[in-house]
């Protein structure tokens, strides 16, 4: 998917300021419609009704014309005004996948140890070509030089949302190329919680002993601060929810420093109508879970 931009400025330029709301949208939407279906900035007679309301979509349109924002083609609809002084051409963005594809199944080749051409000169392999489309220098709508910048690409693949309950982390940690923009690997990856990993979590008994959304926090800084790249993200995020999980029951399991132990009558058993407190239920939850760590550890 494209991009459709829009300078800072342009809500307080003064051909923008002057429009009517309704004007306003059919603008901006029509810059989006033009970007999504790759039209050039052209926006066909028919094509209006998908564009805008219909029924003051033409009163709206001849408003922009009237402000320099629209030209009229004749017998075909209307041109967004240096519509390409802003956004890319479709043949641009169709390149542009093109050169991002064949990056990506050189990658995938390479993973798998299969034999790939050499890397074409000028194409670098970190960065996507969704963000080199983006680089040019941006301008307002009256044709200012805007600052150039990088915009990070929305569309970057998110992680499956149901994890293997029972993996560990894959691969070892490298450390990633330090891109233009400055993101990290894992931020580049599309890393998020999903509902499957916090299933996960709850089911297997470790959301009882940790915080999840605050290990996941402190998990992300991590791998932020190191700028390294796992092969699976989320098998590194179990590992390390486990590994939480394991140090929160250890310290359960402690005693508590100048605590005594004091017999109780009947066995040690509980007076009858007597309730165990929660903290005594996690602290039992906390034990269990330790055990089963360990005895997991001792057959793996």
């Amino acid at each position: 998917m494209p991009w459709a931009r829009l300078d800072d400025r342009f809500p307080s330029n003064r051909k923008v300021r002057l429009l009517s709301d309704g004007a306003f949208r059919l603008y901006v939407s029509a810059i989006c419609w033009s970007a999504e279906n790759l039209t050039d900035g052209v926006v066909k007679t028919a094509e209006l009704r998908l564009v805008a309301d219909v029924r003051a979509a033409r009163t709206r349109a001849k408003e922009l014309v009237e402000a320099g924002l629209f030209e009229v083609l004749e017998g075909v609809g209307w041109k967004i005004h240096d519509y390409h002084e802003y956004n890319p051409t479709a043949e641009q963005v169709r390149a542009d996948r093109a050169a991002k594809s064949a990056r990506q199944q050189r990658w995938r080749d390479k993973q798998r140890g299969q034999h790939t051409d050499p890397q074409p000169p000028g194409n670098s392999p970190s960065v996507d070509a969704s963000t080199d489309a983006s680089t040019d220098a941006s301008r307002d709508v009256t044709g200012d030089a805007a600052p150039r910048a990088r915009i990070p690409d929305p569309t970057r693949p998110v992680p499956k949302d149901v994890v293997d309950a029972g993996g560990d982390s894959a691969g070892s940690e490298a450390r990633a190329e330090q891109r233009p923009d400055g993101l990290a690997p894992i931020d580049v990856d599309g890393f998020q919680l999903t509902d499957g990993m916090r299933r996960w979590a709850h089911r297997d008994g470790f959301a009882a002993l940790v915080d999840i959304d605050h290990s996941t926090a402190q998990f992300v800084s991590h791998y932020r601060s190191t700028g390294t790249r796992r092969k699976s993200w989320p098998d590194a995020w179990q590992k390390w929810i486990r590994d939480d999980a394991k140090k929160a029951a250890a310290r359960a399991a402690r005693p508590t420093q100048g605590a005594f132990l004091v017999p109780l009558a009947g066995g040690g058993q509980a007076p009858a109508g007597t309730r165990r407190s929660t903290t005594d239920d996690r602290v039992a939850a906390a034990l269990a879970l330790a055990e089963e760590l360990r005895a997991e550890e001792g057959t793996a």
